[in-house]
């Protein structure tokens, strides 16, 4: 059954059955993340109905329940009397006619189980089966179609999870533009909202799975902590630290492996990549890195993640990491989502893909001077023509230009009818924007050498932030290997 079949079933259904509903398109470029709908809809998580197809030993069986609720496995599995519970795979989704993450509430053959928490609610938003539409119910009609079992299966997230958050830059040298618009600037937000408990890391053994430089290692990570602070991540606030620093992850990532293949590694499409593009450093650590992000994000149980997208292959194992070990150990690991900040995809100053250090031209760093940034912005690639559709060098300008004119959006708009109007000189536009980047870079340049001078303070919040994770980490190690049966204690 294809997809729009399903969509053709379910209004049928529903028509049919006199029942009010409504299904909304959603914008082509929305996250497949509940959150990212929600925030669409203009409602709290609790209206969210997830559907997720499950596999036990007595077959498949689906599963319905409020998007802020995680899975109790203890209940759910002695409701349904079974002993294994596991996600279903692409290929028993495929008999169906889905693709994992997109499931509609109903049109199985399956038996469907609906948590009494959804109940709750007088109307619920769920999936249809296609990812760019929602459909909008009262959970009463739908038990009605579905025939649904109503059972007691789940638990209110755990805050204390939901509310982590963890992320970390590599250790390849100084913060560049885009490290601080897709990433540092969201980390500052995240940081400054009380509903949130950060956790931002220097990713140094991330950094040695390829070709690297070791005499330059230890100032790069360094480095970023020292452009961390400058940047204003506060270590009140946020707890910021070393990753090799904490030896709980390396730990963590060996037990994690035991639950993964080696088949299901090499499937990934980063690692092929990665092999391709060094074909003769292709080593375990290179093969285990997403088993050691999931023991980076799992340690501090964090829920959530803000990373690019380019990510979400690696979060997914580390989503099937958390309920295979829920699975076998009767855990209560949180499945981590990818938590999207504004600017999260910074344009290559090259005009294509993304910016990175790899690439040569590519980008600006947060040190750089404003003759380096005018001259770096002055080689942007554009047209001779001026007007019509925004593409390559002449978007990335303007990418630039809305990220470095949040406060004065008139500006934005200038350039902007200078452009359609087929009037807009480029210099002109191109040597506003490097005074923009310039001028917002400047105070954090200015904190930069304060704090390269303050060895024993950047010293003490190393040591600190190292302090503080192993706290957290060293919790959720004991308790994972309690559960696996290897917490020996001969004392």
């Amino acid at each position: 059954m294809t997809m729009s079949d399903l969509m053709d079933k379910i209004k049928k259904q529903l028509d049919q059955a006199g029942i009010k509903h409504e299904f909304t398109k959603l914008p082509d470029d929305i996250s497949m993340e509940v959150e990212a709908h929600m925030k669409f809809h203009g409602r709290a998580l609790k209206f969210a109905m997830t559907n997720m197809v499950l596999k036990t030993e007595k077959g498949l069986v689906v599963i319905q329940k409020r998007g802020d609720t995680q899975i109790d496995n203890k209940k759910l599995k002695a409701l349904l009397n079974i002993k294994r519970l596991s996600l279903a795979s692409e290929d028993d989704l495929k008999k169906f006619g889905l693709a994992p993450g997109i499931v509609p509430p109903l049109g199985y053959d399956i038996p469907i189980y609906m948590d009494k928490r959804v109940l709750e609610q007088e109307e619920v938003y769920t999936g249809t089966g296609d990812r760019l539409f929602t459909l909008k119910l009262s959970p009463d009609d739908l038990i009605k179609l579905n025939k649904a079992t109503i059972g007691d299966f789940t638990k209110l997230e755990d805050t204390q999870s939901t509310g982590r958050v963890l992320s970390g830059i590599r250790a390849t040298g100084k913060l560049h533009l885009g490290n601080y618009l897709g990433a540092v600037k969201g980390f500052l937000e995240l940081q400054n909202d009380p509903n949130y408990q950060t956790f931002y890391m220097v990713v140094d053994l991330h950094t040695v799975t390829t070709p690297y430089d070791e005499k330059a290692l230890k100032e790069s990570v360094r480095n970023i902590i020292i452009d961390y602070l400058a940047c204003g991540l506060d270590p009140d606030k946020s707890t910021l630290f070393i990753q090799s620093m904490v030896p709980e992850h390396i730990e963590l990532a060996y037990l994690f492996s035991t639950v993964m293949t080696v088949a299901r590694m090499q499937h990934l499409p980063t690692f092929k990549e990665k092999a391709k593009q060094y074909p003769e450093n292709v080593s375990m650590a290179l093969l285990n890195y997403p088993v050691l992000m999931a023991a980076d994000i799992l340690v501090y149980k964090a829920g959530l993640v803000p990373v690019g997208i380019d990510q979400e292959p690696h979060l997914e194992i580390a989503r099937e990491i958390a309920r295979k070990m829920n699975d076998q150990y009767n855990l209560n690991l949180p499945e981590p989502e990818r938590f999207a900040t504004a600017g999260e995809y910074i344009p290559s100053l090259t005009g294509e893909g993304k910016m990175s250090k790899s690439i040569e031209g590519s980008y600006i760093n947060i040190t750089d001077d404003l003759e380096t940034i005018r001259k770096k912005i002055r080689s942007v690639p554009t047209s001779s023509e001026v007007g019509g559709e925004k593409q390559g060098g002449v978007a990335v300008l303007f990418s630039l230009l809305e990220a470095f004119t949040k406060n004065s959006p008139e500006e934005y708009k200038k350039f902007d009818e200078l452009y359609n109007n087929k009037s807009l000189k480029y210099v002109e536009l191109k040597d506003f924007l490097a005074e923009a980047i310039y001028e917002e870079l400047k105070p954090i340049q200015e904190r930069i050498k304060i704090l390269e001078k303050d060895t024993e303070y950047v010293d003490q919040v190393i040591k600190e932030g190292a302090q503080k994770a192993r706290q957290v980490a060293s919790e959720t190690l004991t308790e994972i290997k309690k559960a696996m049966g290897i917490d020996y204690d001969y004392n």
